[in-house]
């Protein structure tokens, strides 16, 4: 569902108690988050602020046909994921909602809010100009959760256990592919363990050490021989 910029100053002034939008995505949208996406001095004065065309002159010109499409939340990798190990969590919530953003019924970019830890207050965190990224996040599937592996710029939809890239970033995927391909060629799978000697390998040591006993052997008897037979002297 879309919000014309027309009506956000109506629907603030009625007064009525924000909710949460319904979901589509997995996660949970905060009530101060949603307000700040509906208010007249929140997201669009953000968007105006800080990427409009009085920011520097080549921003979007965020006017009355400005629309937004639903708040979902972001989830990154989690910790046990990232070190390589099989988890039942392979993401964790974070501190970010997606917006994708609309000019004039065209896709433009995704704004980013998040909680800053400072103020405790929603924000705006970002702005991507990416008007492909805001079209694939307009109608999130239900049961799939929207995520950011911020190391790598990229953002992907996990329906576990496919992940869709939708940006890939420096990741180097494009199309559909699993958690475990991608944890495996991003370098964060379990290592193969160390492989142990072979029987070749056991064969080799074996036989250099018979060939040093044997000329200990051939060195050392002889001169042990020798010496026996030398006098005593005196």
């Amino acid at each position: 569902m879309r919000i014309p910029a027309a009506l956000i100053v109506a629907a603030v002034l009625v007064a009525a108690p924000v909710s949460a939008p319904a979901l589509a995505s997995e996660g949970s949208v905060p009530v101060e988050v949603a307000a700040f996406a509906v208010a007249p001095d929140g997201l669009l004065a953000g968007l105006d602020d800080f990427f409009g065309v009085g920011a520097n002159g080549k921003g979007f010109d965020f006017d009355d046909t400005t629309t937004f499409g639903a708040v979902d939340r972001v989830f990154s990798f989690s910790p046990d994921w990232l070190a390589g190990g099989k988890t039942d969590t392979p993401v964790s919530l974070a501190n970010e909602w997606t917006v994708p953003v609309s000019i004039g019924e065209k896709p433009v970019g995704v704004a980013v809010i998040w909680i800053d830890p400072g103020t405790v207050e929603p924000e705006l965190a970002d702005f991507l100009p990416d008007a492909r990224l805001a079209e694939s996040l307009t109608d999130v599937p239900d049961g799939t959760w929207v995520v950011h592996d911020e190391p790598r710029a990229a953002w992907l939809l996990l329906t576990p256990p496919t992940l869709v890239p939708l940006e890939g970033g420096t990741s180097g995927f494009s199309g559909e592919t699993t958690l475990t391909v991608y944890q495996n060629v991003l370098g964060m799978g379990t290592p193969a363990p160390e492989p142990g000697p072979s029987f070749a390998s056991a064969l080799s040591i074996g036989i250099i050490v018979a060939v040093a006993l044997i000329v200990i052997l051939v060195l050392l008897v002889p001169l042990a021989r020798r010496r026996r037979r030398v006098p005593d002297e005196g």
